[in-house]
């Protein structure tokens, strides 16, 4: 019996051994053209670029939708927000409408897979206390905001580390300890920790987000002293950076403990660019050559960067134009992790586009997308995207559809609608067939008000 429960242990060990570390880093209302490898001239992003040239930098990358807790639904599920129990921001006083306790999430399948799982940053999909909490949904870890409003404030008075609250010394409008810095050595830490066994790290960084706040001694803000643009759009400018810098700093990490070659790291947003704090996305272009910005069915609300980093796997250099979205993650993690993805995701695994497998890389027939308060919805099939920018039900003959050729017309200036009505009639189909009813998220419904429920 001895001798059978050393081999077990040997041969789990060895099977751990050959599972690579995954590393996904949200960052929080980046807009497609924000980063230097997509067209960005002003705002510095160098170690980004720098992952994207060593790695593989996808232009047709979509994140679950427009917003925050919808999009981390679809990101954390492996379904796209037809389907997800979470289409919108409901709101409590401290936090969001929570996931299911019968969700499964990606990171309870890499538990299954014998990986660590860590959340560090911002949540989302659930208040404290209730069912759809981090340390309940799969992570062993958790370090930051659970709530989307809490994490608007980059000096908070507090972070919850698990279920503790820590207090902070930002009170009485004091700005001392920035969150930023501190989830990066958060995330610094668990890495070491966990060295020597298979993890996963969700790293969702709330900046660029909302209110443009960075130390005033920060060198990443600094360099941008002498520019002559608004203070807010310095600052904006000087977060971005900061983000930038970070990402470098772990890839640094790595490196230096010999876990490069064995770690895949993505880089995303969860949707596209935001008008918050002072923000002005026409200053710096951030959503690049696309239309629209944050909550917008138009592909700057949606479309966002995307860089896989995983040297010895992926070849330098590799720009694609492969259709992805949030959802992917889930099939993609579970086959790198070698357990079976859940029954009735919408995600496709992404592993052979990351080892250069183009002709085993299965594609997407259509993307979906919905959105609510103000519900609205789009779908991408090919170079085509349909578009509902009101939707006021479940009928897709009730409101206008507007329909582009992203291949002729990527900035989406021109309806061709009324020039091709059997496209039209095929994206109704596509409407009807994606969309599964959600009694929280009718469209046409007014949004809630805040619910009492969740207050501690």
């Amino acid at each position: 019996m001895k001798y059978i429960s050393v081999f077990v242990f040997l041969m789990f060990a060895a099977n751990s051994a050959d599972k690579p570390n995954i590393i996904f880093i949200m960052c929080d209302d980046m807009g497609y053209g924000q980063l230097g490898s997509y067209g960005q001239k002003m705002i510095k992003t160098p170690r980004l670029d720098q992952m994207a040239k060593e790695g593989l930098r996808l232009t047709d990358y979509y994140a679950g939708t427009a917003v925050c807790a919808p999009s981390r639904c679809s990101l954390m599920t492996g379904q796209h927000v037809g389907h997800t129990y979470i289409r919108g921001n409901k709101e409590y006083p401290t936090g969001q409408e929570p996931i299911p306790a019968e969700t499964i999430t990606v990171a309870e399948k890499m538990k299954e897979a014998g990986y660590a799982t860590a959340l560090i940053g911002k949540w989302g999909l659930g208040y404290p206390g209730s069912e759809g909490e981090p340390n309940k949904q799969g992570f062993d870890y958790f370090f930051g905001y659970n709530d989307q409003k809490h994490a608007h404030n980059h000096f908070p008075k507090f972070l919850l580390r698990n279920e503790e609250t820590l207090t902070l010394k930002n009170n009485s409008g004091k700005e001392i300890e920035y969150s930023q810095y501190m989830l990066t050595d958060e995330a610094k830490g668990f890495i070491k920790k966990n060295k020597d066994n298979p993890f996963f790290l969700y790293l969702a960084y709330v900046i660029p987000h909302s209110r443009l706040q960075i130390p005033g001694d920060d060198e990443c803000y600094l360099q941008y002293k002498d520019e002559s643009w608004p203070e807010k759009q310095k600052k904006h400018a000087g977060m971005i950076s900061r983000l930038d810098k970070d990402v470098g700093s772990i890839l640094d990490l790595l490196k230096e403990m010999n876990l490069a070659e064995n770690t895949l790291v993505v880089f995303t947003s969860d949707n596209g660019a935001h008008r918050e704090g002072g923000a002005r996305p026409e200053f710096f272009n951030d959503s690049g050559p696309l239309s629209g910005i944050k909550r917008s069915m138009y592909e700057g609300g949606v479309r966002v960067p995307f860089i896989a980093h995983w040297p010895g796997v992926i070849k330098p250099g590799q720009v694609s134009n492969h259709i992805g979205a949030h959802w992917d993650l889930m099939p993609t993690a579970c086959e790198l992790g070698g357990v079976q993805p859940p029954e009735g995701i919408d995600g496709i695994s992404y592993v052979p586009l990351l080892k250069g497998n183009m002709e085993e890389q299965e594609k997407h027939d259509y993307l979906y997308f919905e959105l609510h308060w103000p519900t609205k919805r789009g779908v991408r099939k090919g170079d085509w995207v349909a578009l509902q920018s009101k939707t006021s039900a479940i009928d897709p003959n009730k409101d206008t559809i507007k329909l582009f050729n992203l291949k002729n017309d990527l900035g989406q200036k021109k309806d061709l609608a009324t020039q091709y009505p059997e496209k039209v009639e095929e994206f109704k189909k596509i409407f009807l067939e994606a969309h599964t009813p959600a009694p929280l998220f009718e469209f046409g419904q007014a949004k809630p008000k805040r619910n009492k429920k969740g207050k501690k």
